[in-house]
């Protein structure tokens, strides 16, 4: 069934159609086509954006299969059609046509259920988000592999929290940076979530030091036209980075001092959503010493490698706060599926201020340790002051 006919049938519920990636410039930036009432008779409103320059035109709602076919048909390589029940994207391929690459609900709010009722994920089992067959998650069919359920439960509880950030935005654009991606089960859903789910123009960027895997990913997303999504091979602790406007910065799982220097990134360049999820919070463990009211703490090696982890991510919280952010510390799956699971959920809103990192850096003093976000945040507001 052509792009045309799958319009047609959906012109009744038809919420938001965007057509993005212009195959020619003449075709400008994006055409976005949403439903519109003017004196009680039903419109689409056309909405053409040429850079910074926009063009509205409406058309009587039974025209709208004409015009699309006679001004628009073949003219961008993204397509998401968007309804009151599901949302769809198309691929242009070569000869003009277009492909359904992904399909899924459209995301609604859960009714209240009893206790004991199956919970519903925003990604359900048996929805076609093809890309996750080729990362494991999903066999054929598109049901959970068993032995991925915990990586399942996981992804989807990340995508629940971004939800709950980005439910009421009106965004039709974002621009995510992913640090330490290792096999991107997290960045290929978070593209899908954005473009299928909510329709809004997403480009994602994953970075990872190891070749073999990124190669991989790039492979995956290049095969399901997912053209706005590529992976890149870099260390983030000294490589030079994406140099554009960023929206949302991610971390999965970035090792020890890697989470440090993406959290650091995103201070430097006023980033508004952070996501992470920290790992690895060696750095700390291996230098502390005795030194104040928290000996107690320090005095068997299991004790003292939990300490470190949440004092590490203590640190983190207040540096980010008197940076601008509103931090929440959230559980972010079960201790039983993970025991690296605290995110934290940023969201930059305020004036920064001094007082907290003052209190991290006495700490520091008094424990003889180095936290790496701690010394760059340190470093920057000497500079700041010279």
């Amino acid at each position: 069934m052509s792009f045309l006919s799958d319009l047609s049938e959906r012109l009744d519920t038809l919420t938001r159609l965007v057509l993005s990636a212009p195959v020619t410039p003449a075709a400008g930036t994006k055409a976005t086509i949403r439903p519109l009432t003017l004196k009680g008779k039903a419109f689409f409103q056309i909405e053409y954006q040429h850079g910074a320059q926009v063009s509205h035109r409406n058309i009587p709602r039974g025209q709208l299969c004409e015009v699309y076919e006679n001004d628009l048909a073949g003219q961008y390589r993204q397509i998401v059609l968007c309804t009151q029940t599901e949302t769809r994207q198309y691929v242009r391929k070569n000869d003009g046509t277009y492909k359904c690459t992904a399909k899924g609900q459209t995301v609604r709010k859960a009714a209240p259920t009893a206790h004991n009722r199956k919970k519903e994920y925003i990604l359900a089992e048996g929805e076609c988000i093809p890309a996750l067959v080729d990362l494991g998650v999903f066999t054929a069919d598109f049901r959970i592999v068993r032995s991925k359920y915990d990586k399942y439960k996981q992804i989807n509880r990340f995508i629940e929290l971004v939800d709950d950030a980005f439910q009421s935005s009106q965004r039709e654009e974002i621009t995510i940076l992913d640090f330490g991606c290792g096999k991107s089960y997290l960045t290929f859903l978070l593209y899908y979530y954005f473009t299928v789910k909510r329709g809004v123009k997403a480009k994602i960027i994953g970075y990872d030091l190891k070749e073999d895997v990124v190669g991989r990913c790039n492979d995956i997303a290049a095969r399901y036209g997912y053209e706005n999504l590529r992976f890149v091979v870099a260390d983030v602790t000294r490589d030079a980075l994406y140099g554009e406007h960023i929206d949302m910065i991610v971390t999965l799982h970035a090792c020890d001092t890697a989470t440090d220097y993406a959290l650091h990134y995103a201070m430097e360049r006023g980033v508004k959503y952070i996501f992470s999820v920290p790992c690895c919070q060696h750095e700390v463990n291996a230098q502390i010493q005795k030194g104040g009211d928290f000996d107690l703490l320090l005095a068997h090696g299991l004790l003292q490698e939990r300490f470190s982890a949440l004092l590490t991510d203590a640190i983190r919280a207040a540096v980010l706060e008197d940076a601008g952010y509103r931090v929440d510390v959230i559980e972010f799956i079960d201790f039983e599926h993970s025991p690296k699971n605290l995110m934290l959920r940023c969201v930059r809103n305020k004036r920064g201020g001094e007082k907290k990192l003052a209190a991290a850096q006495s700490l520091a003093e008094k424990y003889q340790f180095r936290q790496t976000l701690l010394t760059l945040a340190e470093e920057e507001r000497k500079q700041e002051k010279e």
